[in-house]
């Protein structure tokens, strides 16, 4: 029995990325080789066993079959006569299909180590096209790489094409289709995961109307790690939003932002009717206000709410108990917490803010300073 580290662990810590998981082929072993040892059995469709201390995964080496349509549509061959280069041959790209012996020796019987140096993302057989899947990974793996200067193989790149007209990718699961784009998602360029998808024509087959926003998408992962955030910026110009978390099935964290997001961008427009807005303010859950703070100022000679500007701060009064937000958060100057000896404040808070009894509220003096803002002025902040 010989055991090999094999796919990602072996081409990241060629490229000197940080490796995430580790997988093992079992060569020339049967399944209760394995289970005599204390591995544990977790796989349905082919073995794969769990390691009894490290609880990595590690698989008997099988060749595959296809046998019908998407990306289960085959059978397996897995027993003590198949080789370790049988194995790597099935894999999908040939940077993917390198092994390393325990000896800490490297096997790479096509190619892979020359693609790396090449920075090509190359199918490693002409059976690349039998798993619809492969599409979504390769994109995926052209994000994860993009900042490497990596590129797709125009013959791999033909064959994506060659999927997506197949009829293939309609065959996927929404839950697969979900798990790589959250995957890519996740790297420093996923605009060009969409980009390849839309390129080879997958997209279409995943959501049939859908327009990307690739240059936002690109300029928000460079400072933002939020995936429902870069998610909401790449689909957020669309009219047919729930459409489209519904074909990539997004979760709902992801999907509700995306709506807002729509109808941020619809307010931003000037196009939005007054019900459009009362319905994008009804799914916040923070709604903020800065009320006009002359009345409560010294400048503002502090007339309190009989200053035509301090009603305001009840018109949003108004505003929080129609709305019923989880949380709202107002800001205003020190001279309310101070303003009839603390009266005024205490009207606010009891009689306005929280007169159905809704809330716990609490309000603190920030000093602007010790926040990064360069003002000596006071804020009363109330939550």
């Amino acid at each position: 029995m010989n055991i090999f580290l094999v796919g990602g662990a072996v081409r990241d810590a060629l490229l000197n990325i940080e490796v995430q998981e580790r997988d093992w082929v079992v060569v020339g072993a049967s399944e209760n080789d394995l289970i005599d040892k204390g591995y544990k059995k977790i796989g349905k469709d082919f073995p794969v066993f769990l390691h009894p201390e490290t609880k990595e995964e590690y698989a008997l080496a099988r060749q595959e079959r296809k046998t019908a349509l998407g990306h289960k549509g085959f059978e397996f061959k897995f027993d003590s006569s198949v080789t370790l280069e049988e194995d790597l041959l099935r894999r999908d790209l040939t940077i993917n299909a390198i092994a390393e012996d325990e000896g800490g020796n490297l096997i790479d019987p096509y190619g892979g180590m020359e693609d790396i140096k090449n920075k090509l993302l190359k199918s490693v057989s002409a059976s690349f096209d039998e798993d619809p899947l492969r599409v979504l990974r390769v994109a995926r793996f052209a994000s994860k790489l993009k900042f490497l200067d990596f590129k797709i193989e125009k013959k791999t790149l033909e064959l994506m094409k060659k999927i997506s007209s197949s009829g293939e990718i309609e065959t996927l699961s929404k839950e697969r289709v979900w798990m790589e784009t959250y995957k890519a998602l996740s790297t420093r360029n996923p605009e060009e995961y969409f980009s390849i998808l839309l390129k080879v024509g997958a997209l279409e087959k995943i959501c049939q109307s859908m327009n990307l926003n690739l240059n936002a998408l690109e300029k928000t992962s460079s400072d933002n790690q939020d995936y429902a955030i870069k998610w909401s910026v790449l689909i957020s110009e669309n009219e047919n939003i729930e459409e489209i978390n519904i074909s990539f099935n997004a979760p709902k964290q992801f999907s509700e932002i995306s709506e807002i997001c729509s109808q941020i961008n619809l307010f931003s427009s000037k196009k939005i009717s007054p019900e459009s807005l009362m319905d994008l303010i009804n799914k916040c859950d923070l709604l903020c206000g800065g009320v006009p703070c002359q009345s409560f100022s010294y400048a503002g000679k502090q007339k309190g709410l009989d200053d035509k500007r301090g009603d305001l701060i009840l018109k949003f009064s108004e505003m929080i108990n129609i709305i019923k937000p989880k949380i709202f958060m107002i800001e205003n100057v020190k001279g309310l917490l101070t303003h009839n000896n603390g009266e005024t404040l205490k009207y606010i808070i009891n009689n306005c803010l929280n007169k159905n009894n809704n809330y716990n509220i609490k309000y603190k003096l920030i000093k602007c300073v010790y926040h990064n803002i360069p003002q000596k002025r006071e804020r009363l902040i109330i939550i």
